[in-house]
């Protein structure tokens, strides 16, 4: 079950997709940069989305609730403290054994590529979309990496202008290369966004694609050998870059948002792939019902525990001791030397065996009890619970429920019955209707609230507002939230005339296989 562990103040930028929005500081280097339209429609009607944000459905009523019932709501949401953790090796019914952990991992270091909000930490203050500003651009091009490439932001660059800095060696796993983030000699990271200083797991995988950008360039050099530095920079980003993009298309998004929803907003037409956007569209810039609500399901993926090799021991990703080297896998410190990942312990890998392979926790309606405990900054205006921030936050911003989103989408909505809250483990009196919480949400759940309850009821049969028997079907996003990131997603590759939706550079590439090729394997 989930174990308790306490997050500190830099753990306000850390959990979950979606976090930009929680309070987040833009690192100082980051650039600024209701009708269901056809992506040609909002080619021709808007640019390609800047640094704004917008909203998908602009004809929807904001959801308004009462103090108490946000409290019930974040309360019910907000898993017991628990101090029995399950062994390791024994399988927990809150594991989704449908997605590996480090997808959990990898979608935040996605979610730093593509919003940062520096806002004071307000979640009261009615606030208008349009005030909003990204901190990143809203493309998928490891701005969050490259910063503003050599030229322009030269500290996270060699003094070659083509190579990435690195940082110390790390041990403990079978990998010669691994490497820590580059830092300052007081330990800050040398990188163009800090949250992905964050906890040792995101700063491993923003470590791999610095390996993965250097060992280009290298080949790179070989084949070119009179290509200038800019020339040779500006060819390894592109590589990158398409790579990363095509695990987002072939890998990530299908393993979150399941096949169907893939099939259904990228199809392949005539040998191509081909955008069907029917609700995303360039005006809306970075939809809120994406950052705010849909990308936020991250939160109960989080697991309390993990083992990042096999010389130590799991360890929480935050604690009471915060910063102590070797007590939790939290960041903004210098990585303990013997913290090297094994990364077949959080993806599939090519010859390892994928029993060792940790799994999410289920993307359901509960997150962590150590979510609760969120120490804020100084200057802050909200309470510590994360549940309670997110629906708050929902509320200043005006954001629809649920339902009213589904039936715009023409999407089955959800009864008040099959709205549960709480555990999805198959166990009945681990997850009770929404409804029970207050009357209040009777037809109106909080979008964010509705997209995690989706997952249950399309994993599980649901009578009566209680689950019944063994999980049915693959535990991913269910339709409002998977079509609202999937679109999301397509919607800004689309829009990007580099991208490999237009550039014709895609080629499937799952994950593993990325983080196996920098390995050598």
């Amino acid at each position: 079950m989930k174990s308790k562990f306490r997050l500190t103040i830099a753990s306000v930028l850390v959990i979950g997709l979606g976090s930009t929005l929680l309070g987040a500081t833009a690192p100082a280097s980051a650039k600024p940069a209701g009708a269901k339209p056809s992506i040609a429609k909002s080619a021709t009607s808007c640019a390609m989305p800047n640094n704004k944000y917008g909203r998908m459905f602009n004809n929807l009523p904001a959801a308004k609730y009462s103090s108490e019932a946000t409290s019930k709501l974040a309360s019910a949401i907000m898993a017991g403290p628990e101090t029995n953790p399950t062994p390791e090796g024994t399988l927990d019914a809150e594991e989704n054994t449908d997605i590996a952990a480090g997808y959990t991992y990898f979608g935040q270091f996605v979610d730093h590529d593509l919003t940062a909000d520096d806002r004071p930490n307000d979640l009261t203050t009615p606030t208008a979309v349009t005030s909003l500003v990204n901190g990143r651009t809203p493309q998928l091009d490891l701005d969050s990496v490259y910063g503003l490439g050599p030229k322009d932001t030269p500290q996270y660059y060699a003094a070659d202008a083509m190579h990435l800095l690195t940082g110390a060696t790390l041990t403990g796993a079978n990998d010669a290369g691994a490497t820590d983030l580059p830092r300052t000699a007081s330990g800050r990271a040398i990188i163009a966004d800090a949250r992905n200083d964050e906890n040792r797991i995101v700063a491993g995988i923003h470590s791999m694609f610095i390996r993965l950008h250097n060992q280009t360039v290298d080949r790179i050099r070989i084949q070119q050998p009179t290509a200038s530095a800019a020339q040779v920079f500006a060819m390894a980003r592109s590589r990158v870059t398409a790579q990363y993009q095509s695990v987002i298309v072939s890998d990530f998004l299908p393993t979150i948002v399941g096949k169907n929803t893939m099939n259904d907003v990228l199809p392949t037409v005539r040998g191509k792939l081909t955008p069907q956007l029917r609700f995303y569209t360039n005006c809306a810039q970075m939809p809120v019902e994406f950052s705010v609500a849909a990308y936020r399901f991250g939160h109960s993926m989080v697991r309390g525990l993990y083992r990042l090799n096999s010389t130590t021991e799991r360890l929480p990703v935050f604690s009471v001791d915060f910063m102590t080297p070797g007590s939790d896998l939290g960041g903004f410190s210098p990585s303990p030397s013997n913290l090297a990942i094994d990364w077949s312990l959080f993806i599939p890998m090519k010859g390892a065996s994928t029993k060792n392979v940790q799994l999410s926790y289920k993307m359901d309606a509960s997150i962590a009890n150590s979510l609760s405990l969120l120490p804020l900054p100084v200057s802050s205006a909200g309470p510590a619970d994360l549940a309670k921030r997110n629906l708050l936050r929902s509320q200043q911003l005006g954001l629809p429920s649920g339902q009213a989103v589904a039936k715009a989408m023409s999407l089955p909505v959800l009864s008040d019955a099959k709205i549960l809250i709480g555990k999805a483990t198959g166990d009945a009196t681990e997850a009770s209707p929404i409804t029970a919480i207050s009357s209040e949400y009777a037809g109106s759940t909080p979008l964010w609230a509705y997209i995690l309850a989706e997952g249950t009821a399309k994993s599980f049969k649901i009578s009566n507002g209680k689950i019944v028997g063994t999980q049915t079907a693959r535990f991913d996003l269910g339709p409002v939230g998977g079509h609202l990131v999937a679109e999301t997603f397509i919607g800004l590759l689309a829009s990007d005339a580099k991208s490999i939706l237009n550039s014709g550079s895609y080629q499937p590439l799952k994950l593993g296989r990325l983080f196996d090729n920098v390995l050598g394997h």
